[in-house]
């Protein structure tokens, strides 16, 4: 990953996770994320209301850990347009995982949001960067 690259990944708030179930068909999400030693992207699955824990990007990773994670930004003037796209390996921590602990905290610590959940009870999704592609203006 390159420095420019890392900069970008660690100051923007929100990313899209792409997977694919079982049958190879996608599913992109909305996600906030936190990239930690520039190695590992961690999100958690938080509870914002939901029918089930165990999501569909859950349960894809659980089938076919092969993902991607586009970050891009957006300004009208497109001399500013700039995405960092994330190549890696997911996996589903459970509570029980070493580093989840620690994970949990590096997510509360980004988003003020999270003060009010219970992380370290919920899993966390886990992606070890293999690769990343980018394009445009990563500075700014």
């Amino acid at each position: 990953m390159q420095p420019a690259e890392r900069a970008f990944l660690e100051r923007a708030r929100v990313g899209r996770l792409a997977t694919v179930d079982d049958e190879g068909r996608p599913h992109a999400v909305p996600i906030c994320y936190e990239l930690l030693d520039g190695r590992r992207l961690v999100s958690a699955i938080d509870e914002k209301p939901k029918s089930t824990r165990e999501l569909r990007r859950v349960r894809n990773v659980r089938s076919n850990p092969r993902v991607a994670v586009i970050v891009d930004r957006y300004v009208e003037d497109w001399r500013g347009l700039a995405w960092v796209q994330v190549r890696g390996r997911a996996r589903v921590l459970e509570p029980s995982a070493t580093s989840h602990e620690d994970d949990a905290r590096a997510l509360t610590e980004k988003y003020d949001q999270y003060a009010d959940h219970d992380l370290a009870a919920r899993p966390i999704l886990e992606i070890e960067v293999g690769s990343t592609v980018s394009w445009g203006s990563l500075e700014g």
